[in-house]
């Protein structure tokens, strides 16, 4: 199983399939004075491979901070990971020549408002409990200060 992921400003999946993305490809991103961070999206493109199809796959996205640690947010009494989970059933396309892999385009939306202090973070993709060194994509998140949003 491979896996391709990308920052964007905003992403949705189409009934057809295929993703339609803005503001694709960044890697910093200004905070507000407040500290927050404009909304963002996850496109997390998952490459089944045609023996892997009809399973069920279990995907965790996680957000981690330099260290490898998740990022915890919420209520200080009871802060929790920043994960999104799923399960995905890939269906093999009616017409399609046995072998061939196929592409499963999954999005996560994160609302504006996240408040991350200054520094390096990592969105990391675990599938059925695995995980490859390219299945994650970092960004920097740097002080309102610093200079124009992004």
């Amino acid at each position: 199983m491979h896996a391709t992921l990308l920052l964007c400003d905003a992403a949705q999946v189409d009934p057809s399939g295929k993703v339609h993305i803005l503001g694709a490809g960044w890697t910093v991103v200004a905070a507000a004075p407040t500290g927050a961070l404009p909304g963002q999206a996850v496109v997390v493109l998952v490459h089944v491979p045609w023996h892997r199809t009809d399973e069920e796959h279990r995907l965790r996205l996680r957000l981690e901070d330099a260290d490898g640690r998740a990022v915890v947010v919420g209520p200080p009494e009871n802060p929790q990971p920043l994960v999104h989970e799923q399960f995905l059933r890939v269906q093999r396309p009616v017409g399609a020549p046995a072998g061939i892999t196929v592409d499963v385009p999954v999005v996560v939306t994160i609302g504006p408002g996240l408040v991350l202090p200054p520094g390096r973070y990592a969105w990391r993709l675990e599938i059925d409990g695995e995980t490859q060194e390219d299945w994650m994509v970092s960004f920097h998140v740097r002080a309102p200060s610093a200079g124009a949003e992004r």
